[in-house]
């Protein structure tokens, strides 16, 4: 009874993981429950965003009821937003509030950019591992194809990384799929670590040699708690383009409130371009991912208020260090093994492959065995991303959020060790 079109929506099952029977959820008091490190949020922080928040809404008029000024943010949001970025993005050259295009949130901006830059069976470039739901937003709504690149051991955020994304794009080109974008992650997820200014400006002019957009998600651009400044994060619009004979057309950047402001509800997102054309396209776009005034409104008076933003961020990046510092003492404490490096966003990437059943790794492949240490981890009560959902290079991976509260992250830890020790010895 649908359209092809509509089979293939149903068919992707993109709210799956919302529905089902609920699970009993973690009680920090009885230690029951479910520990679910599935959702990246910086639960720390909620508390001291919606005490704001709720100061915040009884300056909201009705205006806000209105269709107001249009469907991708009004001009005081798109001003406060271009004064963020100048502060703590340091673009090259000024951002303007006509150079920025509001939806509700980066989820539906992916949407955006895939239906704007391919058409069906076009690629887009990709890393491995990386966001398990850029597979959804991406690829069902545009039917564009995602050509995920492996790095084989070099480091994905090194100058090897470029040659090995060229190779990927040349391969996929023999095959007949052109590619019309690179997406990258900075910072990253799952792997917390961030893109170096020379291996940016390498990406760019991979970019620039091929004529294909590089899309640069930077989400968690504010949550970086690293001791080296030289070392965190640089921001795509912090490289003037020109000066690498890039053009500024094929650069572009996506940001929100989710991650940063522990605002995920706020379902604000916005894409960041000098590119017309483009804009022009998801202005047009906006009109079916309209974000909520209420929203817009709150998002603004958050923004305007510098001396509150600066406060926020500097709490949240020291209790983002003390979790995530929680966590890797008690994965080397262990001897759990995860990705080094790590000083950005809210997870950590740990290896539980010693845990994989041999005998399903044998008799059928590895990631049936992860599906099936999945169900394992879930049955002792831990639910976390797996590496099959990150398209990682090779089974046993999993995604741990440290961005919960200490009794649960300790539980859910605890949990974990318990497990790896008693499956690795028995596999």
């Amino acid at each position: 009874m649908l359209s092809t079109r509509g089979g293939t929506f149903a068919k992707a099952g993109l709210a799956d993981g919302y529905l089902g029977p609920p699970r009993t959820p973690f009680d920090k008091n009885t230690k029951q429950g479910v520990v679910s490190f599935n959702n990246a949020e910086n639960f720390l922080m909620q508390d001291v965003m919606l005490e704001y928040m709720r100061k915040t809404a009884s300056t909201l008029d009705q205006t806000n009821l209105t269709y107001h000024e249009g469907p991708f943010g009004s001009t005081r949001l798109r001003t406060a937003t271009a004064n963020l970025l100048t502060t703590h993005f340091h673009p090259s050259t000024p951002v303007s509030p006509s150079q920025i295009v509001f939806a509700n949130g980066v989820t539906s901006l992916n949407a955006i950019c895939a239906l704007s830059l391919t058409d069906p069976t076009d690629g887009i470039l990709l890393s491995q591992p990386i966001y398990g739901s850029f597979s959804g937003d991406l690829r069902v709504p545009s039917s564009c194809q995602l050509i995920y690149t492996p790095f084989h051991g070099d480091d994905p955020f090194g100058l090897a990384a470029v040659a090995r994304y060229e190779e990927s794009y040349l391969r996929a080109r023999d095959e007949g799929v052109k590619i019309r974008a690179l997406l990258i992650c900075n910072p990253h997820n799952p792997l917390g670590r961030c893109y170096s200014r020379e291996t940016l400006q390498a990406l760019l002019q991979l970019c620039q040699k091929y004529q294909i957009h590089l899309v640069s998600d930077e989400v968690y651009a504010l949550s970086v708690y690293g001791d080296d400044p030289a070392g965190g994060f640089v921001s795509v619009l912090s490289i003037d383009p020109v000066s690498l004979g890039v053009d500024p057309d094929l650069v572009h950047v996506l940001y929100g409130m989710s991650k940063d402001f522990a605002a995920a509800g706020l379902r604000l997102g916005c894409l960041i371009s000098r590119n017309q054309r483009l804009l022009q396209a998801a202005l047009s776009l906006s009109r079916f991912h309209w974000p909520s005034h209420v929203s817009c409104s709150i998002a603004t008076a958050i923004l305007e208020d510098e001396e509150f933003v600066d406060s926020f961020l500097k709490e949240s990046r020291r209790v983002l260090r003390e979790h995530r510092d929680l966590a890797v003492s008690a994965l080397e404490q262990a001897g759990i093994p995860f990705a080094r490096g790590s000083i950005a966003g809210f997870f950590l990437w740990i290896d539980l492959s010693k845990c994989l059943d041999a005998t399903i790794v044998t008799s059928q492949d590895g990631w049936a065995a992860e599906l099936d240490l999945s169900r394992r981890l879930q049955q002792i009560g831990v639910v976390m991303s797996s590496g099959l959902a990150y398209h990682n290079e090779t089974p046993g991976w999993f995604r741990v959020i440290f961005s919960v509260e200490a009794e649960m992250l300790n539980e859910g830890l605890s949990r974990i060790v318990k497990f790896y020790h008693s499956s690795a010895d028995s596999a």
